[in-house]
C-alpha cells in the first residue's frame, strides 16, 4: 500500500492479518467504481462548473463597469479563487450553494491594511451601488475569509478585501481570519502550486474531492479545504501519484494518524525555512513561508482529526479485505457517508 514504503508504524491488526481471518479473496473498488460515487454525489461537472464560473465572469464585469463609471469606489481589480477555480469544489447540496471567492484588490495605501472595517465597507459600498435593492444585511463578513458573503444566482459569494503590496507584483496582505496581524498572500501563486499538482496526478482533484467529503461527514469543521488539499499536494511531491483512488485515500488517513499531523510541512515553492513555529500544527504557505495556514489548529482539534484519519485508514484497510461487496460497501458507507455508492443506477 502506498506509505508504507517510509516505515511509518501500522496501524491496528495489520492487512496481513486481516486477511487470514477474513479469507484469500481482495475486494477492492475500482477508479471506475469509485468515480460512480464521485460523479453522483460529489463532482459538480465540468459544464457546471463553466456556468457558475460564468456567474462569477458576469458579477465581476457588472463591478468593474461600476468602477469605470465612478472612480471613487477604491477598488484595483479582481481575482478568481477558491475550490471553484482549483476544481476541487464539491456539488452543492440541500440549502448551500456553490462556494465563489473574489479576491478584491482595493486602491489604498499599505499603511491601511489594518483597518478591516474599512476594507469591508469599501466592499459594502461597491455592492450596494451594483445591487440598489439589497439592504446591508445581505452582505455579511464571512469569518472564515473576513470577505463579504452575499448569495447571488445560486452563488455563495466571497469578496475578500486585499491590499497590493507595491514593491512585490503579485502579493498583497489579507486581514486575518485568525484576530492576527494581515497576511502576506499571493492568490495566483496559490492558484499555480494547486495546478501543478493536479497536473502531475490526473486523481488530485478527486481525492481532495473524496477527502473534504470526509472531513465534511464527519464533522471535521476545523479542518479546511487548504490544509486537505496542502497535505495531499505533500504527498504527492514526497511519494509521487497514488495508484488508485482507494490507495491515494489510505495514504493520506495513514500518514494523518501516524504523523500526528507533528510533523512540519513547508514546500520547496516558498523556500528554505530556517526555523518552524511552535504551533500544533505547521503547514506552510507555499507562497509565504512566514504563515502557517493551521496556526488556528488547537490541540484537542489536532487529536480530533487525527483519531478520525486512524479510524477511516483502519475502516478501509478492513474493507479491502473483505470478502463481498455488501460488505465492503458498508464498511466504505462509514467512511465517506450513506450517500457513497458504486453502482450506476
Amino acid at each position: 500500500m502506498d506509505g508504507l514504503a517510509n516505515g511509518w508504524r501500522l496501524l491496528g491488526p495489520s492487512p496481513t492479518r486481516r486477511k487470514a481471518r477474513l479469507g484469500r479473496l481482495k475486494m477492492v473498488f475500482t477508479d471506475s467504481q469509485v468515480d460512480v460515487f464521485v460523479s453522483k454525489v460529489l463532482h459538480l461537472g465540468r459544464d457546471k462548473r463553466q456556468e457558475y464560473i460564468n456567474q462569477v465572469d458576469f458579477l465581476i464585469e457588472r463591478l468593474k463597469k461600476k468602477i469605470h463609471e465612478d472612480s471613487s469606489f477604491k477598488v484595483k481589480s479582481f481575482k478568481k479563487t477558491g475550490s471553484l477555480m482549483k476544481g476541487t469544489v464539491l456539488k452543492p447540496r440541500g440549502e448551500n450553494g456553490v462556494d465563489a471567492d473574489i479576491a478584491v484588490f482595493l486602491d489604498i495605501s499599505e499603511a491601511e491594511k489594518t483597518d478591516v472595517d474599512g476594507m469591508h465597507e469599501l466592499i459594502r459600498k461597491l455592492l450596494r451601488a451594483v445591487y440598489p435593492t439589497k439592504v446591508d444585511e445581505d452582505f455579511q463578513v464571512q469569518p472564515r475569509t473576513l470577505g463579504i458573503h452575499f448569495r447571488d444566482s445560486g452563488l455563495d459569494v466571497d469578496l475578500v478585501p486585499v491590499v497590493p503590496i507595491a514593491a512585490e507584483p503579485g502579493y498583497g496582505w489579507q486581514p486575518s481570519s485568525q484576530g492576527g496581524d494581515p497576511v502576506k498572500t499571493n492568490i495566483q501563486g496559490q492558484l499555480d502550486f494547486i495546478k501543478k499538482r493536479r497536473d502531475g496526478d490526473s486523481r488530485y482533484r478527486t481525492l481532495v474531492r473524496l477527502l473534504k467529503k470526509w472531513r465534511n461527514e464527519h464533522e471535521l469543521d476545523h479542518l479546511r479545504s487548504f490544509t486537505i488539499e496542502l497535505v495531499a499536494a505533500y504527498l504527492f511531491d514526497q511519494q509521487g501519484a497514488a495508484t488508485s483512488l482507494e490507495a491515494g485515500l489510505q495514504r493520506f488517513f495513514l500518514y494523518v494518524a501516524q504523523s500526528g499531523l507533528k510533523e512540519a510541512i513547508s514546500f520547496p515553492e516558498a523556500g528554505d525555512v530556517a526555523s518552524f513555529p511552535s504551533d500544533p500544527v505547521v503547514i506552510l504557505d507555499p507562497v509565504n513561508k512566514e504563515n502557517n495556514v493551521t496556526a488556528r489548529l488547537t490541540e484537542s482539534e489536532r487529536a480530533e482529526i487525527c483519531s478520525a484519519a486512524e479510524t477511516a485508514w483502519n475502516t478501509l484497510v478492513t474493507a479491502s479485505f473483505t470478502v463481498g461487496k455488501g460488505d465492503t460497501l458498508d464498511l466504505w458507507i462509514e467512511v465517506m457517508g450513506r450517500s457513497f455508492t458504486v453502482d450506476e443506477d
